[in-house]
């Protein structure tokens, strides 16, 4: 036999399992005995049974009904058992432990009432939108929810939350400067429609310049610049958010808000609904989006960037209070409006040996109007000619130095360009830093003995273009920054990138109080940015433009220039005009919420004084 222990801490006793049964012997069990024993009846196979002791004192409690049941059958059951070859009772051997293992357990009662006060919660299923309307499918609800999470925090940043009163919107896009991308763009968003002719009853208009008579029909916007109060707490306000996807395109304090209100369970984690809004900001106010409700993709004002003479005499003063000289972010500039400032400038540089690159000083782009001349003298003589607009006003110009000695590209010119983006929703102002950019080449190699080719001083596309080089060191005479990168070392690169961004914050800094002075409830403009290095890698501003060329010229901008405008699309149009609520995964334009618009300006940090602000009319 072998011995065992049972969870009460008695000897068991196993039996041999090849017993036979004999109808004629009767042969009562005795009571206490323990151990397990094969039984065998007419209707049964074989089988093995507990058969306790009687004893109660070493009986558990839920064990008593068992045995009771089991006696009960013993009784009107008519076999015998024979082990081996005789009948014998087994005596009963009872070991001790010197160690209990009989658990203690609670009444049946207090279990009862302990369950009762615990309310399991339901584990969340993934469905955050029920109905039978809605796809069930966990991955489509996953998509949708994130969808609507990432339009919540852009217009929370602006203090609204967006209540859609239609399902569709019109727009109207203009064929000029690729406007057919555009177009394409707005298409793959199911919930536009492109109409040709109507520029007065769409939604959004994109054209190449401002539209004015468009403009005045935007309502004002009622708000002020709040200094919206995002509900944190101090201990959690030096968390760290550059890991979260949206660190860089949205304020701080609702990027900490944010990661609090991902790391709640179900439902909890994404924004979804007004009250949610509420608890993240105190501001916020629900905005109806109706037939009505315009936007445009150029602001009131934007001359102040986009105009030689404004944007130099803006950072000029902006400069010079921070007590900075401006001609360490500009090369030396002078703006010609006059006689007097011709006389001026010709004083102060008499005997200078420099050469000089006028510009038109009003707003001009794409290389339209500039000049490259030898000396001042040939300076003199352009200036003093007759210069009017077709308005019959005089032109102004920008007379600046040129740069003698720019870094090349395998002996070649070049500048970078950079993409800034001003938006106004709500009457919250911010500006955007685009993280990616492209560098232009020219298509000669740099040589000061011949300044009259364009082709060698100027990398506009415009220009270029027309060489019959073009493209043929660089495909469409550009590079991507990546490329850039292994040519400077990532060192230099960076030192480039960090001052060029710090430039471009300038800019925002500088006009805060000119830009869109009225604040439209709707409004936004990509600006075009041109820097230049030398070969001490010092960086200079050239100019910025309103109006930057989105041509797709070569293979690198076929790719670059689509996600541009997408992500622009992203950032400012669909969040203010969502799409209907759809119920399958057919309709998802986009999975993918990436945007390297960086969020560099915030008006709502800033106390601007709007007083006495002219609105420019020029065109």
């Amino acid at each position: 036999m072998r011995k065992t222990h049972s969870p009460q801490g008695f000897q068991y006793f196993m039996k041999r399992r090849y017993e036979q049964r004999f109808p004629k012997f009767k042969f009562q069990e005795p009571v206490e005995t323990y151990g397990l024993m094969p039984k065998i009846t007419p209707n049964q196979n074989l089988r093995t049974e507990n058969i306790q002791n009687n004893s109660a004192e070493y009986i558990l409690p839920h064990l008593q009904k068992r045995m009771a049941n089991s006696q009960s059958k013993e009784k009107n059951d008519d076999s015998c058992i024979l082990i081996g070859n005789t009948l014998k009772s087994l005596e009963r051997r009872v070991l001790k432990p010197r160690i209990s293992y009989q658990p203690e357990i609670p009444s049946n009662k207090y279990i009862k009432s302990r369950s009762k006060s615990i309310k399991k919660q339901p584990k969340f299923d993934g469905i955050y939108f029920e109905g039978e309307k809605y796809c069930q499918e966990i991955e489509f609800q996953e998509k949708y929810a994130n969808i609507r999470q990432y339009y919540n925090y852009i217009n929370i940043s602006n203090g609204i939350f967006i209540k859609s009163t239609v399902n569709y919107y019109k727009a109207n896009v203009s064929k000029s400067n690729n406007g057919q991308l555009v177009k394409t763009l707005l298409k793959q968003r199911w919930w536009w429609l492109i109409v040709e002719n109507d520029k007065e009853n769409v939604n959004f208009l994109w054209e190449s310049s401002r539209n004015d008579n468009y403009i005045i029909t935007m309502p004002c916007s009622e708000q002020v610049d709040n200094n919206y109060n995002f509900n944190i707490s101090k201990d959690i306000q030096d968390i760290p958010i550059d890991s979260h996807p949206y660190a860089k395109l949205l304020p701080k304090n609702l990027v900490i808000q944010m990661n609090q209100q991902e790391k709640h369970i179900g439902k909890l984690n994404k924004l979804l609904n007004y009250e949610q809004c509420v608890q993240f900001c105190n501001n916020v106010r629900t905005y109806e989006i109706t037939s009505s409700t315009k936007i445009h993709n150029h602001i009131q004002n934007n001359t102040h960037l986009g105009s030689k003479k404004n944007l130099f005499l803006n950072l000029k003063k902006y400069y010079e209070l921070n007590s900075q000289n401006v001609f360490e972010f500009l090369p030396l500039t002078y703006h010609i409006k006059n006689k007097f400032d011709l006389e001026n400038y010709l004083i102060e540089n008499f005997s200078a040996k420099k050469i000089w690159i006028v510009k038109p000083g009003e707003l001009t782009n794409r290389g339209h109007g500039i000049q490259i001349f030898q000396n001042i003298n040939e300076v003199n003589f352009f200036l003093k000619g007759n210069h009017q607009h077709k308005n019959g006003l005089s032109k102004t110009f920008i007379v600046q130095q040129y740069i003698t000695n720019p870094l090349l590209y395998n002996q070649r010119k070049f500048d970078i360009r950079c993409f800034i983006l001003f938006t106004g929703i709500n009457g919250q102002q911010k500006g955007y830093w685009y993280q990616d950019g492209y560098i232009r080449t020219s298509s000669k190699e740099f040589n000061l003995n011949n300044l009259s080719n364009k082709m060698i001083h100027l990398t506009n596309d415009a220009v270029q273009k027309y060489s019959e080089d073009y493209g043929k060191f660089e495909k469409g005479n550009k590079i991507s920054f990546e490329e850039f990168k292994k040519f400077i070392t990532p060192e230099k690169f960076n030192q480039v990138y960090q001052r060029m961004k710090q430039i471009a914050f300038d800019q925002f800094q500088a006009v805060a109080e000119l830009l869109d002075p009225l604040k439209r409830e709707n409004t936004f403009e990509l600006f075009g940015l041109d820097f230049m290095i030398d070969d001490s890698y010092n960086t200079w501003l050239i100019e910025t433009n309103t109006n930057p060329c989105l041509e797709q010229t070569g293979p690198l901008l076929t790719g670059f220039m689509p996600q541009l405008i997408d992500n622009l699309l992203k950032l400012v149009i669909d969040p203010l005009y969502p799409p209907p609520q759809f119920y399958n995964s057919k309709k998802f334009v986009y999975e993918c919420l990436n945007n390297k618009f960086e969020l560099i300006y915030d008006s709502s940090k800033m106390k601007l004084n709007r007083k006495n602000v002219t609105i420019d009319n020029e065109l």
